[in-house]
This record gives structure tokens, C-alpha cells and sequence, in this order.
């Protein structure tokens, strides 16, 4: 439990400093347009009409935020799956109207 509060702390003051796992300006546009969606556990994935080139900006992207959420749970000794929900939660707050999300059971939900 405490070990999550930490977790937490930490995380929340990362993003306030503006380490927050970074996106392409194209990634921006494919979630704009719906194609890309944000996720529970702060990857992304193609949610319609996906093409090559939305596909390889999602492995790019979780492949950098994969590469954050590992650094980050082995210096808090801590699931890697919780630090990408916590990181989920940080992207959320910040994603533009509009934009979808996929929500744990499986469904979207538009910002």
C-alpha cells in the first residue's frame, strides 16, 4: 500500500515536470480522427480503419512507453501494470475532447 502511494507520488511528479511518455504530432492526429485509442493501461491501440502507417506509429509508441513503465516499476519494485495505469490515468487527463479510450471491460468511451 505504500509502496503505491509512492508509486504514485513519484509518477504524478514525473508528468508535472513534463516526463510524460512522449507522443508523435501524428499520433495526435490518428487519435483525433479516432483511429488510435488510448488504453486502461497506458498503451494504445487501433480502434478503426487502421492502416500500415497507424501501425507502426502504435508500436513505436508503446514501445517507448513499454521502455518507461519497466524503468519505472523496477526502481519502485513494483508490477509493471501499475505503473501504466497510473501513466494511464495522467494521459487521460490530458488527451483532447474527442479523443477515445478503452476502458478495462473492453469498451470505448469518447472523451
Amino acid at each position: 500500500m505504500i509502496r503505491r502511494a509512492i508509486l504514485i507520488v513519484t509518477l504524478a511528479l514525473i508528468a508535472a515536470l513534463g516526463a510524460v511518455p512522449a507522443m508523435a504530432a501524428d499520433l495526435d492526429g490518428l487519435r483525433a480522427s479516432g483511429v488510435i485509442a488510448e488504453r486502461y493501461d497506458g498503451f494504445v491501440e487501433i480502434r478503426q480503419g487502421g492502416n500500415a502507417e497507424a501501425r507502426r506509429i502504435v508500436d513505436e509508441v508503446n514501445a517507448k512507453r513499454r521502455d518507461i513503465y519497466e524503468k519505472r516499476a523496477e526502481a519502485q519494485d513494483v508490477p509493471v501494470d501499475q505503473v501504466g495505469r497510473v501513466y494511464a490515468e495522467q494521459i487521460l487527463e490530458k488527451l483532447p475532447e474527442g479523443a477515445w479510450f478503452r476502458t478495462p471491460d473492453g469498451g470505448y468511451v469518447q472523451k
